[in-house]
């Protein structure tokens, strides 16, 4: 029998807190990128975050490393602009390790090869740091612990923002708004059409808790890990390990291998290997389940390391991620949609406005593997028409909910990436805003050289 739903109704008198040029919402990689973008580029702008700091999954997730910036072979930068300086400024705090200096197969790649040179390991409160300082210098005004709660439209077009803070419910009245939610929360709420997971069957990625350990051996877990390779060629970091664990019971996490990263601290390693299949991002249900979950798989996995890993044994757990890291929910529906082939086979685009290399990353939402696949070229481009959603006439959406398919959004979700998009996505709001058009409207080669000139690759 159906359960009947109980809603009830009730009016409020919302106030507007403000009325700007360009509304950013969400503080995570791509926002900050559009927001100092936007404001750099003479927009009045603002930022609403819901938590006190910036950076998103890579501080409130704690994802990291950043994954490559580069080509292939290393010989090129694809992502700098905005992403690099917050690099820069990380760097000078003694916070990150330059994506320049990092190779292929080492402990900073978790000794994975593929897609793995050239990433750039950081301290979680360097970033914060970082990108606090950047969005401020830009002049953008930031919003902390503001949640976006609903639109108002005026046809296709958003007229407000409806946002609640400690003060009560809000409204912002922007002439541009850019969905850098995470999981295109405000496109969606504007009528945008979208995707859930993949095509066939809406399967999503599954989510994971990051934590960072401390007391680490590290020239042990190094040692281990040149002598295995040289026994089994291709065999992840203590693989055999977790394969014997789970003949014999000691180990039930849907993972064939430990995924774990070093830091820039000596003995200290960010490890990405606990995971909770079946969660839709979007659902509360599913991510209170998540939370639980994880938080649960986190000391099952320091147990095990101290009972079953060379260099682990004394390891002392520093930290968890406040949320799960999702790696995928909604896929907006652009002008374009990014797919696997354009990915794989390195295409180009006039309106290319982001170069990237990283692999299509799928982690499998229905096992323990997954597919790690390599492109056939140099690079790939993301074009504007994947961040201009369908149907909302002045919104643009920067960062994993980009305008992709599963398998193109499994290369682009990851946070370089992320930045380029925002750093686009901003720049473009800014320009229509000159040019008295809609986004879905600037001039691309005046977007692409206005980009070029500050510094990003396109």
């Amino acid at each position: 029998m159906a359960i009947e739903t109980e809603f009830i109704t009730k009016s409020w008198d919302i106030p507007l807190r403000a009325s700007v040029d360009v509304a950013v919402i969400g503080g995570g990689s791509a926002g900050v990128a559009a927001a100092s973008a936007a404001a750099r580029n003479g927009a009045s702008t603002i930022l609403v975050e819901r938590y006190g700091f910036l950076g998103g999954t890579s501080t409130a997730g704690m994802v990291g490393p950043f994954m490559t910036s580069y080509t292939p072979d290393g010989k090129r930068q694809l992502v700098a602009g905005l992403f690099q300086e917050v690099i820069d400024r990380m760097v000078a705090m003694g916070g990150a390790v330059d994506p320049s200096t990092t190779e292929a197969g080492s402990a900073w790649g978790s000794f994975i090869e593929l897609g793995h040179a050239n990433v750039t390991p950081f301290h979680v409160e360097a970033l914060k740091m970082a990108t606090l300082e950047m969005v401020c210098d830009s002049g953008a005004q930031i919003r902390f612990h503001t949640s976006f709660v609903d639109v108002i439209m005026d046809g296709e077009r958003i007229s407000d923002i409806v946002i609640l803070d400690k003060a009560g419910l809000g409204l912002l009245r922007p002439k541009v708004v850019i969905d850098t939610s995470g999981d295109g929360d405000i496109a969606a709420k504007a009528g945008a059409p979208f995707e859930m997971g993949r095509r066939e069957d809406g399967r999503m990625m599954p989510v994971t808790l990051f934590l960072t350990i401390g007391n680490v051996d590290d020239d042990r877990v190094v040692a281990w890990m040149r002598e295995h390779e040289k026994l089994h060629p291709g065999e992840r970091l203590f693989e055999c390990i977790v394969k014997e664990a789970r003949e014999t019971g000691a180990w039930t996490l849907e993972r064939e291998f430990l995924n774990i990263y070093r830091e820039p601290t000596p003995g200290q390693w960010r490890v990405n290997t606990t995971r909770v299949q079946n969660v839709d991002g979007t659902n509360p249900d599913d991510l209170s389940r998540a939370e639980v979950e994880s938080r649960r798989q986190v000391w099952d996995l320091i147990r095990f390391f101290r009972s079953h890993c060379p260099g682990l044994e004394n390891v002392q757990l520093l930290a968890t991620g406040s949320q799960v890291g999702v790696r995928e929910t909604r896929h907006i529906l652009g002008d374009y949609v990014l797919n696997g082939q354009d990915v794989l086979e390195g295409r180009k685009f006039e309106d290319g406005i982001a170069q990237c290399s990283y692999p299509i990353d799928i982690h499998d939402p229905q096992g323990p593997r997954g597919r790690l696949e390599g492109i056939h070229a140099d690079h790939y481009e993301i074009p504007y028409r994947c961040l201009v959603p369908r149907q909302v006439s002045n919104l643009l959406v920067a960062g994993r909910p980009i305008s992709a398919d599963h398998e193109g959004a499994a290369s682009a979700r990851v946070i370089p990436p992320c930045y380029a998009t925002g750093q686009a996505a901003g720049t473009a709001a800014s320009l229509s805003l000159k040019q008295s058009v809609a986004p879905r409207e600037v001039d691309i080669e005046r977007l692409r050289k206005t980009l070029q000139e500050q510094g990003a690759v396109v």
